[in-house]
């Protein structure tokens, strides 16, 4: 993790632009001296959990999901996004085992919310798709 780290950072500094948070340069920058900072972390002071292998069904609920997230991303210009974003949600909160009653005003709310944080506080135009406002 901290040679991917090095190399996001080193990738990020070469962008032609400066370090002005209102610029492409500033965020990947940003969350590469975070990843470096938690891989050091890691590396200094290691879970004492083991991990395993993930087994056959998890391996399906991974390969379904990023599936899933392929399809959101090939598909977010012409449906949009708080109709791709509340069923990405809803799929995500279905296969990490969430109560049922709970998936649709869940993965609505948060997809409205970030929509109207993203695209109308932040002014980051976000594809309406289908919905057309």
């Amino acid at each position: 993790m901290l040679l991917f780290s090095l190399g996001y950072c080193y990738m990020a500094l070469s962008l032609d632009t400066d370090l002005d948070p209102v610029n492409e340069k500033y965020y990947p920058f940003a969350l590469s001296v975070a990843m470096i900072v938690l891989s050091v972390l890691l590396i200094l002071f290691p879970s004492k959990q083991t991990t395993t292998w993930p087994n056959l069904k998890q391996i399906g609920q991974i390969s379904f999901l990023v599936l899933v997230i392929f399809v959101y991303s090939l598909a977010l210009a012409h449906v949009g996004f708080l109709i791709l974003a509340s069923v990405l949600m809803a799929v995500c909160m279905w296969l990490f085992g969430a109560k049922s009653k709970w998936i649709a005003p869940v993965s609505i709310m948060v997809s409205v919310s970030f929509y109207l944080v993203f695209d109308r506080i932040l002014g980051l135009n976000l594809p309406a798709g289908l919905l057309k406002f």
